[in-house]
């Protein structure tokens, strides 16, 4: 695992972004299904045709494909999730977001549909959603069912936005996935888009975060001892051999694994790249590591918030005054997992009102945004200015439709 994590460093710089949405009936906002005469599975054969470059992605079922600057695939209930190809600046995600839309909104329109953006499912209820015809996901269901609360909700009901970095040496890496876990509980509260949970509004924050603590404690959340002033791959690579990878995956066959640890499965066999790969993808944190490193709070929020966060993301991370600030912050505080903990647990009770590490969540989320300012050309600062009003607001959910990053109020659930 080491060698394959230092395999990945790079100089790019680059920024993945992932987006994913519900899509739901225009009249009744339920969710739409993946099979039947117009479920999701129609939705993706109507989309495919407008790409004639397009590869179908090897499932089950038809669950997806790519084109040279994206992926669609779909999340286990069929919400429907774009990867755009890494990029070294927000205005090109940007731009291929805004080619998709127009080829896949009037899809939509025509079935009385439409695509929105939200970190939980506003409408419908948990047990009326089905999950796609995966293998991987039918396996994951029945075992969640034994490790929380969260599974059924996490896997039907949550949705969220993505942006994956790239990381130049261990060392690099180090300081960023320290840095993302520093800034995880104002990212998280910038992005919040979960005003309403199954027909009911909510009267808490973070729900998203609430759901996948709720999961599985041993693969999801917070990083054991994440800021250790030497916390490297090795590390990673120790909290991945003590979970249970559920299932080993060789080509199209599965073998279940039941409780048994990467480390014990693998204490007398051999490893390959394919079950590399499984094994990574079967954990859950808040920031994940492949070759790339994954930075997973945000909600699923319109195209002005994504764009405002894959911005932040960029000054804060490939920038020496982003690592600075947070390393320097978790030297001061001495920080440990739990303060994280207990800064989102105020989130969740009070929003906006609620304290980060012992400063005030307006207070830090300025400062948040200055140090990435620092980052960033005068363009993509510009990108930023979504937040500004966040915090102007106390929300996403808050913020007046002639706002200045005027984005469609309809889109936000």
């Amino acid at each position: 695992m080491i060698e394959y994590f230092a395999a990945g460093a790079t100089d790019k710089k680059r920024l993945g972004v992932e987006l994913e949405h519900f899509i739901v009936d225009k009249i009744t906002g339920k969710a739409i299904p993946y099979a039947g005469k117009n479920g999701i599975r129609s939705v993706l054969t109507k989309l495919m045709e407008q790409y004639p470059d397009a590869v179908i992605i090897p499932e089950d079922d038809f669950l997806g494909f790519e084109v040279p600057d994206f992926t669609v695939t779909l999340e286990p209930a069929a919400q429907f999730e774009i990867s755009i190809r890494p990029v070294t600046s927000v205005r090109a995600a940007e731009e291929i977001y805004l080619d998709f839309l127009p080829r896949i909104n009037p899809i939509l329109s025509g079935m009385g549909y439409e695509m929105i953006t939200a970190g939980c499912q506003p409408v419908s209820r948990m047990e009326e959603l089905t999950l796609i015809p995966k293998k991987r996901y039918a396996i994951m269901n029945n075992h969640f069912k034994s490790t929380g609360t969260g599974g059924i909700e996490m896997m039907r009901g949550t949705s969220s936005t993505q942006v994956s970095i790239d990381y130049s040496s261990e060392e690099d890496f180090s300081r960023k996935i320290r840095a993302a876990y520093y800034y995880g509980p104002i990212l998280k509260l910038l992005t919040d888009n979960s005003r309403s949970f199954q027909g009911r509004m909510l009267d808490m924050n973070l729900k998203r975060t609430d759901i996948w603590r709720r999961t599985d404690p041993v693969r999801c959340g917070i990083l054991p001892g994440i800021f250790s002033d030497n916390y490297g791959f090795a590390d990673y690579a120790d909290f991945i051999g003590h979970v249970p990878p559920v299932f080993l995956k060789h080509g199209t066959d599965l073998e279940l694994t039941g409780r048994s640890t990467v480390e014990e499965i693998f204490a007398d066999r051999e490893m390959d790249e394919e079950l590399l790969k499984h094994v990574l993808s079967m954990v859950f944190p808040d920031v994940r590591l492949k070759q790339y490193l994954e930075i997973r709070f945000a909600d699923s929020v319109p195209l002005p918030f994504v764009n405002a966060y894959s911005a932040l993301i960029k000054g804060l991370f490939y920038s020496e005054s982003g690592l600075e600030f947070a390393g320097e912050e978790i030297r001061r505080g001495r920080l440990k997992e739990e303060d994280i903990l207990i800064s989102e647990d105020d989130i969740m009770r009070r929003g906006w009102n609620a304290a980060v590490y012992n400063t005030g969540c307006t207070e830090q989320a300025k400062r948040v945004l200055e140090t990435a300012c620092e980052g960033l050309d005068s363009e993509e600062k510009n990108y930023l200015d979504p937040f500004e009003d966040v915090i102007l607001h106390g929300g996403i959910g808050n913020i007046p439709v002639n706002a200045s990053c005027h984005f469609q109020k309809e889109n936000i659930a």
